[in-house]
């Protein structure tokens, strides 16, 4: 299912750029993709190197003899297609605009975890040198991953969900034509990879290779595991880790900064670590 970003393959994400269309997925057109990747590969200055004028001749001709679609619904058509291939190219190859699963998971979901939802988007706004249209790319992000966090929750196994990976992220990819089909993709790994950690391992684990990790002592490990009960698996340590720093952000007479900065760091460290596995994991499906 993997696509690799490098300049090389072109081709798949051109044809991503097409399968994602609400036109492709309703049978309005169709398309063997095998023949049209190497159609791609073999015309690389007509479809992959063009500009927008002499791509548009080259879709016109390559849809014209498999749709019905009047003259004006193709050029639509064709239009969102060059866009959502100049939206691939340009995250593959700006790291500026490259939208960072680090940061939506770490930034976000940890260092956002005590604001309420609806004022995350004025807080980033307020706290940081983002802009208005990158709050808003982050805010819609969070809602992609929240929902492709629910295919893996209703699945009987992680085996079938990755199986089903290509139609799913086609689905979302439709939905939500301005996120690029490779930030969805790396959405989709860190949530294999967090269901793959949760399967081997619990928090304990998590919180001994935490203190391994940072170099500390038995006393700042009691203090971090009171937080997370024996038995607390890696699915519920969001849930406990939320809980704990709303708490003490509320205590009202002890001081409770130690505490917070260990409980920071060992969210940082989870994340790490998931943004680490969903690599690996990437890496071996697009060798």
């Amino acid at each position: 299912m993997g696509t690799s970003t490098n300049a090389k393959n072109r081709e798949i994400l051109l044809w991503r750029s097409i399968a994602r269309q609400p036109e492709y997925m309703a049978g309005a057109f169709r398309l063997n993709q095998d023949i049209t990747l190497r159609t791609f590969k073999n015309q690389e200055a007509k479809f992959l190197h063009s500009e927008r004028f002499d791509f548009i001749l080259a879709m016109k001709a390559l849809l014209k003899p498999v749709t019905d679609l009047d003259s004006e619904r193709m050029e639509y058509l064709i239009f969102r297609i060059f866009e959502a291939y100049t939206r691939e190219l340009k995250y593959t190859s700006d790291p500026e605009t490259r939208f960072s699963m680090d940061v939506l998971f770490q930034f976000i979901e940890f260092l956002c975890v005590d604001h309420p939802k609806e004022d995350v988007g004025s807080f980033l706004q307020k706290e940081t040198s983002l802009t208005k249209e990158e709050v808003d790319t982050i805010l819609v992000c969070i809602k992609v991953f929240n929902k492709l966090g629910s295919y893996f929750r209703k699945s009987p196994n992680l085996k079938k969900t990755i199986e089903n990976g290509e139609p799913i992220l086609q689905s979302l990819a439709a939905h939500h034509p301005t996120i690029p089909w490779l930030a969805l993709e790396s959405m989709f790994y860190l949530l294999v990879a967090q269901n793959a950690l949760a399967s081997k391992y619990s928090c304990d684990s998590l919180l001994k290779g935490w203190m391994k990790e940072y170099g500390f002592d038995e006393n700042q490990y009691v203090t971090v595991a009171n937080y997370f009960p024996p038995g607390t698996t890696l699915h519920e340590f969001h849930g406990k880790y939320t809980s704990a720093i709303r708490s003490l952000n509320s205590g009202k007479s002890k001081d409770h900064t130690m505490d917070l900065l260990l409980l920071r760091s060992i969210g940082n460290y989870f994340s790490s670590l998931l943004v680490k596995v969903a690599h690996q994991m990437e890496g071996v499906q697009t060798a």
